[in-house]
Parts: C-alpha cells; structure tokens; sequence
C-alpha cells in the first residue's frame, strides 16, 4: 500500500515536473519570441539609423566640400585683398614721398620768391628812399627859393607901395577942379585923366597884393579919398576891375584864356586905361584885359 502510495505520488509528481516544464518551456518560446521581435525592431531601427547617419555624413562631406571651396575663395579673396593693400600702401607710401617732395620744392620756391621779393622790395625801398631825399632836397631847395622869391616880391610890393603913397600925397597937392570952358573951347581934362590913370593903376597893383603887406591899407584908404575928391568935382572913375565883361560894353579889350574860370565865364581881369566920365558924359573909353574860359 505504501509503495503504491509512493508510487502515485511519484507519478504525480513526475505528471507535475512535466506540466512545469511544459509551461517553463512555452514561456521560454514567448520570451525568445518577443526578444526575436524587439532584435528585429532595434535591427529595424539599426538600419534607420544608419541610413540616416550615412545621409548625414554625405550631407556633412558635401558642406565640408563647400566650405574648403568657400574657404578658398575666401583665401584668394584675402590674397586679392592683401595684395590690393600692399600695392594700395606702396602707392600711398610712394605718393606721399612724391607729394612731400612736392612740398618740399614748393616750400623752397616760395621761400626763394619771397627771398627774390624782400630783396626787390630792398632795393626799390633804396632807391625811392635816395629819390625821395634828393627830391625832398629839391623841394626844401624849390621852397626856399619861392620863399626868397616871396619875400623878396614882398619887399618890391612894400617899396611900390611907399613909391605910390608919395605920389598919392604930390596928388592929393593939385587939386583937381572942375574945368574952365568957354564958347566952342572944349574944357581941358588931361590933368584929370593922368590922375585917374594912376588911380586905377594903382588900384589894379593893391588887387593883386596881400593886405599885409606894409602901407596897404594907408594907401588904399589915400585911393579911395582921392576918388571921393574926383566925384566931387564932376569926374566918375567908373570900376570895372573884377566885373563881369559882356559884348555891350563900349571898351577896347585883350582876351586871354583863363582855365580857373568857369566854363563860358568872362571876367575884366586888368585895366589898361580907365572909362572916365565927366557929368555923366564919357570922356575916355576903357581899355581892359578880359580873361576868359571859352
């Protein structure tokens, strides 16, 4: 009963094992089933991955290809650029030692013009310095001789001034009246025409002279009591001297030329021989120098 006990549970036993071993086994076949299905998926995967990394490395190869020609060009470029450069500095460098050069021979010239000039300048100083002296030395000599001139006209204007105050004063002694007529017999006038003749000639030398000149206004006033004397006696010493001339007047008269005058201007500048009236009547016409501007 016992080994038949033992044998069943051996049998059992045995029927268990092999129910284990069966399901262990299916276990297995599922695991390895599922580990052939990921291996097949990361295979899968695997392959993408190399496909794309393939992809990738030939899209690198390609921008590294790319990127050495872009390299190149940008070396040669460089090259261009820094040869460019070079040749640009060496312009540069060999203009500006042209141009300082230049301005070196340009800085010489100009200091050899203004050199040229200051002694030109010098030189014309000089000369207009000595020209200048001698003609100041001439003019101090031209001055002195008019001044000499000057004072010595004065001094034959002083002496025609004292010469005519005497005469003035042997004048002044005959007294001019009126003169005697009778009948047909024409009065005699001559001793009144040789006085106003010197009358006006005297006046025409005292309109050409200074007022300072010594005896001056003696002997002016000496005319001017003398004139007085004549028109009380009948006779006009007419004044012309100074006046303006017009073509009416019953004159004798000298034209010159007077560029001190206005254009057209006619003035009686000197008096020759006097218009004399006797009672409003002439008895001597004029004889007058006219300057004019014509």
């Amino acid at each position: 009963m016992k080994k038949l006990l033992f044998l069943c549970v051996l049998i059992f036993f045995a029927i268990n094992v092999k129910s284990n071993d069966s399901l262990m086994i299916l276990s297995l076949q599922r695991e390895v089933s599922n580990l052939k299905s990921a291996i097949s998926n990361l295979r899968q995967e695997d392959a993408k991955l190399r496909a794309s990394y393939q992809k990738q490395m030939a899209d690198f190869d390609s921008l590294r290809v790319v990127q050495d020609r872009q390299g190149e060009v940008v070396e040669k470029l460089a090259q261009k650029v820094g040869a460019g450069l070079t040749e640009a500095n060496k312009k540069i460098d060999d203009n500006t030692g042209m141009l300082s050069d230049s301005i070196k021979v340009r800085t010489w010239l100009g200091l050899l013009v203004i050199l040229f000039a200051i002694i030109l300048l010098a030189l014309a100083y000089v000369i207009l310095r000595k020209r200048i002296n001698k003609d100041s030395s001439s003019i101090n000599k031209i001055r002195t001789a008019q001044e000499s001139l000057k004072a010595a006209q004065k001094a034959m204007q002083e002496e025609s001034v004292k010469l005519d105050n005497k005469l003035i004063e042997l004048l002044d002694k005959q007294v001019v009246t009126q003169p005697e007529g009778s009948g047909t017999v024409q009065p005699d006038h001559s001793l009144a025409l040789k006085v106003a003749d010197e009358i006006v000639r005297i006046e025409t030398n005292l309109s050409r002279m200074d007022e300072s000149v010594k005896g001056y206004k003696q002997l002016k006033k000496a005319v001017e009591r003398i004139r007085t004397n004549f028109l009380a006696n009948g006779y006009e010493i007419v004044e012309m001297l100074g006046k303006p001339y017009n073509e009416g007047m019953k004159v004798v008269a000298n034209f010159v030329s007077d560029d001190t005058l206005a254009e057209g201007e006619q003035k009686i500048t000197g008096i020759i021989k006097p218009q004399i009236n006797y009672k409003g009547k002439m008895i001597q016409s004029a004889q007058i120098t006219v300057s004019q501007n014509l």
